[in-house]
């Protein structure tokens, strides 16, 4: 009976060590993937406020568009594409989550609707940005362009996002346009973006150089700055500026080519030496 009683408790205790893992995965994982662009009872951020979104939505199709909300998008899901064209046409990035993850995920959803309080779900969390000085701004330019590095030595925004500010000479292609991003995502989302990349190459690249909390204040005041005036940007055109550099290199090197064509060693070192041994001889 003893024997029976301590199986009975080891199964017990493997099972909730199993439930409390499961939920705790499913905590860790909504951390790093789901808050930078949602809240469960807070507000509105960059995506909805998951709040008790297993009432709206059924198991099978969360897991589906957790997975991969791409996929459900073209396939022409109606529901997808209505949230797709809700939220300003934004992505969600395919999460890499099995079944059993996304689920884990979806318990930690459910378990913390419960906890929080009804009222404001559908409520844009607010600015916290009001403390913002033109030093931050300008701080955040500098950080943007690579003028400043990073402190942990991360890439510079400028590498691979284009932004329209005459101060800024150069930009990056291989990644979103960022002009009109805080007018999308407000300083919320931009903020958690920064603070815990939801993009895998964006997250790859600052996962072992992340910013500081400073960095992304002002990075997020930059942005904010430039979405309120890029349309009073003059972008300048450096064709002729570069034009007339290359002419004046070419003439330059044009110039030294022919110098040196001129003042060139006729002839060889052999001959000078025969033509002094001959007139030796002579």
């Amino acid at each position: 009976m003893m024997q029976y009683h301590k199986r009975t408790l080891l199964l017990f205790l493997a099972l909730t060590t199993l439930i409390i893992g499961r939920a705790n995965e499913g905590q860790d994982l909504f951390s790093s993937l789901c808050s930078p662009c949602h809240t469960i009872g807070k507000g509105r951020l960059v995506g909805p406020d998951l709040k008790s979104i297993n009432e709206k939505y059924d198991n099978q199709w969360l897991n589906d568009f957790i997975q991969s909300s791409q996929t459900q998008i073209k396939s022409g899901d109606s529901k997808a594409i209505a949230i797709f064209n809700e939220y300003n046409k934004l992505l969600m990035p395919d999460q890499p989550l099995n079944t059993a993850q996304t689920n884990s995920v979806l318990n930690y959803i459910i378990n913390e609707s419960s906890n929080t309080s009804s009222g404001g779900s559908e409520e844009v969390v607010s600015d916290f940005m009001d403390g913002v000085t033109e030093e931050n701004i300008q701080m955040g330019r500098l950080l943007f362009s690579g003028e400043q590095r990073l402190e942990n030595g991360g890439t510079s925004c400028i590498s691979c996002h284009k932004i329209k500010d005459d101060r800024v000479f150069s930009s990056g292609t291989l990644a979103k346009e960022l002009t009109e991003t805080y007018g999308v995502m407000g300083s919320a989302g931009v903020n958690a973006i920064l603070k815990s990349p939801p993009f895998p190459a964006m997250a790859a690249t600052y996962k072992n150089t992340p910013l500081t909390k400073e960095e992304i204040f002002n990075l997020t005041a930059y942005l904010g700055k430039i979405s309120k005036v890029y349309i009073y940007q003059h972008p300048v055109n450096f064709g002729f500026t570069f034009a007339t550099l290359g002419v004046i290199v070419f003439v330059f090197l044009f110039v030294a080519m022919v110098v040196l064509y001129f003042n060139r060693k006729r002839k060889a070192v052999n001959h000078e030496i025969h033509s002094r041994q001959i007139a030796t001889i002579n």
